[in-house]
């Protein structure tokens, strides 16, 4: 049986509407349109297909106007050519539709005079008769505990990650990218052009709402940045929030212009925006991703100090660079865990310094992350261990899983409960294509133990160093 959120926000029916009417459903859509993605994603509420052209929609009735349907409809999606939008719109006030997605683009991102006025057109439609406009030129909502999907493929499982996002497309990158590490969300959500609701609407929201933990936003621009500011700090009071600014550059600033014509802004002002809310910063989706599954999994460490573990004198020189230029700092150990250390390694020529060398490749991994990071955890001069498992020398690039490395991982996740210091792993793949998909392998592994898993050191020391700042610097406990 399908139930109402419990929640009295404004914004609740967006993600939990009783009812979704399909404006352009295709009689022919078999299965990939919008009423086959909402049917097999299993979407709890009725759904009506409207098409004058159609008696029936994937074994739904369909009905030649929104008016001419028997019931109320809390949501309706826009799948039609742009100038028929208004008038579509106006249907859709006359049955006292709520929440308009407005899925058709050809607006203001084309940047002729004729589609700007076209969409200033919807906007006074919509506000003048108060409907909740979601776009247009957007994907919508995913919201996985109500089974609204734009993406048919994406998880059925529910997380604690809200993304709010100007791009369908980078929507749908990070639900895969973050699937990828055992990250599931609670709402998502393609806003396009807005022109009605906008990210500050959506943030405010999710501020209160308590199936969300961190939120992350890909943000092209903004007419309202001191309303956007201020959402999220209002956010950042209760959870953490990551922001990922794109146009910053002449070139991405070009591109946001034919993609959702949005007021860009300087670089300057950007900037101020992120000194002001003390939001985290992130250059890439797959560097939100990374950050998303730090604050998650990643225990508040006392500070930057990094010990380093890991087989390969020059990964662990490399590795010690990568990190310092990150923000990080990789001491040396005490001479107490040294000796310790070398009690444990018996091979002639590996450091007990920090980086430290496990034993005998992957052979002996296994036997020093259970014996060897007891040590490691207890020296007194580092804050967060880091791990970097080298499958590319060490591992499967033979076979398709090498048994040493499964075991390995194992190890890492009996001792991982054990251990003070927050715990990190970084995989080296080196490109070999038996080595990336043992490594997917291994991923599953340690993350379903609560393991953070990076594709590298750069990405591990990026994401740690900002999520250090973070906590050192935000608003949210």
């Amino acid at each position: 049986m399908f139930m109402a959120a419990i929640s009295s926000h404004p914004l609740e029916e967006i993600f939990h509407p009783r009812s979704i009417a399909v404006v352009g459903a295709s009689k022919n859509e078999q299965g990939t349109g919008w009423v086959g993605r909402l049917l097999s994603f299993g979407y709890k509420g009725r759904i009506y297909p409207v098409n004058p052209n159609a008696k029936k929609v994937n074994g739904l009735k369909a009905f030649p106007n929104i008016k001419n349907v028997p019931e109320k409809i809390d949501y309706a999606i826009l799948n039609i050519p742009a100038h028929l939008t208004p008038q579509a719109l106006l249907d859709c006030a006359a049955k006292g539709v709520k929440f308009v997605h407005c899925f058709t683009a050809g607006f203001s991102e084309t940047g002729t005079s004729k589609a700007k006025q076209l969409e200033a057109r919807l906007a006074k439609i919509a506000g003048d008769r108060d409907i909740r406009l979601l776009g247009p030129n957007c994907m919508g909502i995913y919201c996985p505990a109500s089974r609204m999907t734009f993406d048919a493929d994406f998880p059925k499982k529910t997380g604690p990650v809200a993304f709010v996002s100007q791009s369908g497309t980078e929507a749908m990158r990070l639900v895969f990218l973050a699937r990828d590490t055992d990250v599931y969300f609670s709402k998502v959500i393609s806003y396009g052009n807005a022109i009605n609701l906008d990210a500050p609407d959506f943030l405010e929201y999710l501020a209160d709402d308590k199936d969300t933990k961190v939120v992350a936003c890909y943000i092209e621009g903004s007419r309202q940045l001191a309303r956007l500011t201020a959402a999220v700090k209002k956010c950042l009071r209760k959870k953490p929030v990551i922001v990922l600014k794109g146009g910053l550059t002449g070139n991405g600033t070009g591109a946001v212009a034919f993609h959702t014509a949005s007021p860009v802004g300087s670089k300057t002002s950007w900037d101020n925006f992120f000194k002001q809310t003390g939001a985290i910063p992130a250059n890439t989706m797959g560097e939100v991703a990374d950050i998303i599954q730090t604050l998650l999994r990643l225990n508040p460490p006392k500070g930057r100090r990094v010990a380093l573990v890991g087989r390969g004198g020059g990964i662990g020189v490399i590795a010690a660079d990568i990190c310092e230029r990150a923000g990080l700092e990789i001491p040396s150990f005490s001479n107490a865990t040294r000796k310790r250390l070398g009690q444990i390694i018996s091979e002639a020529g590996v450091s007990t310094r920090n980086p430290v060398e496990t034993m005998a490749g992957m052979n002996g991994a296994a036997d020093f992350y259970l014996r060897g990071l007891p040590v490691v955890d207890k020296d007194t001069e580092t804050d967060i261990i880091l791990v970097q498992i080298a499958i590319d020398i060490y591992g499967g690039r033979h076979t398709d899983l090498t048994p040493e490395v499964k075991d390995a991982a194992y190890a890492l996740c009996a001792v991982a409960d054990s251990l003070k210091k927050p715990l990190a792993v970084a995989l080296f793949t080196g490109g070999h294509p038996k080595a990336t998909g043992e490594a997917l392998i291994i991923r599953k592994i340690l993350t379903k133990a609560g393991i953070p898993v990076y594709s590298g050191v750069e990405s591990a020391s990026r994401a740690i160093g900002k999520v250090i700042t973070f906590y050192k610097t935000g608003s949210c406990n």
